[in-house]
């Protein structure tokens, strides 16, 4: 049930947003419409990473309702959305649930979709579950098995990580028991060093800087600790990727260093697919490289619907 609604405008865009109540938990959604929306074009549904990142991490993809209408919502845990604090337990079945929750009391009958990350995965079952609803796929650093991702992470590492990173690792990793004070100045240096190469290449614009500093860790342990979760510690969808029959745009960046390996695992997979891997970006080329990103989602999107 929709519990309330605002609709704002400009010159190019009407935004609407709510919150939908249902079961034990709310989501908040917006919809960004442009008024020259003639042809009625098929609406695209963002589908942001984490878990436990707004959809506010896709800000650039607003970009796409200046042609379309844009649909985001925060996920399960995330955002204005009800946080983890209300959830024992997470699973994929939870997060698709929400969407068709989201889809039915928006009326949205057909649909683009685009997944960043975690969002991929998301993105992936409900093309499986609705394949006549989803009209095509977008794959932004996305994630197709787990385990394998872990493995070639330690490759990526052995061929892209600059000195400094592997020093901090060698360090740490030959018995070198370092006091809380030293561990902690260990991370924060490698994590400054990882985030400035393999996550964003790009200063980070001010809504990312919000989204990261509201992340809900609750809910991305509920997802990717394998304490938390055996379903996510063993994901791998590679078995099923050949069921996907609507185009597929896999989009990565070459320095990322998040989902590693994962692209070549959907383009083998879903045959309908092209693969674009963006040379100056890592894990956020829709922000590293905005223009270029949106170019090749628009020129997508326009030969699916011209076909």
């Amino acid at each position: 049930m929709i519990l309330s609604s605002k609709i704002r405008a400009n010159a190019l865009v009407e935004k609407k947003e709510g919150l939908i109540e249902s079961k034990s938990y709310k989501t908040y959604y917006e919809i960004h419409t442009p008024f020259n929306n003639i042809n009625d074009s098929t609406p695209i549904i963002l589908l942001a990473g984490g878990p436990g990142l707004s959809y506010t991490t896709l800000t650039p993809l607003f970009n796409l309702a200046k042609g379309r209408q844009v649909i985001a919502y925060d996920q399960l845990g995330s955002g204005k959305s009800t946080r983890s604090g209300n959830f024992s337990s997470l699973n994929i079945k939870d997060f698709m649930e929400q969407f068709n929750i989201v889809v039915t009391e928006l009326d949205i009958n057909k649909f683009h979709l685009l997944g960043h990350s975690w969002g991929t995965i998301l993105g992936v079952n409900i093309a499986l579950e609705y394949p006549e609803k989803t009209q095509s796929l977008i794959l932004h650093s996305g994630i197709a098995n787990w385990k394998k991702c872990l493995k070639e992470r330690r490759k990526f590492e052995k061929e892209h990580f600059p000195d400094e990173l592997k020093q901090i690792i060698k360090t740490v990793s030959e018995g070198f028991k370092p006091s809380a004070k030293e561990m902690k100045r260990f991370s924060s240096e490698f994590n400054r060093l990882f985030n400035r190469l393999f996550y964003c290449r790009a200063e980070y614009p001010e809504y990312l800087l919000k989204s990261i500093e509201d992340k809900d860790v609750g809910t991305n342990q509920l997802i990717w600790n394998p304490e938390n979760n055996k379903e996510m510690a063993t994901y791998d969808i590679c078995d099923r990727l050949n069921e996907i029959k609507c185009p597929t745009l896999i989009l990565s960046g070459k320095y990322d260093g998040i989902s590693v390996g994962q692209a070549s695992l959907f383009e083998a997979g879903i045959m309908n697919s092209k693969h674009v891997e963006l040379q100056n970006s890592s894990h956020y080329s829709h922000i590293e490289e905005e223009l270029r990103f949106l170019e090749h989602v628009n020129t997508f999107l326009k030969d699916v619907e011209n076909k």
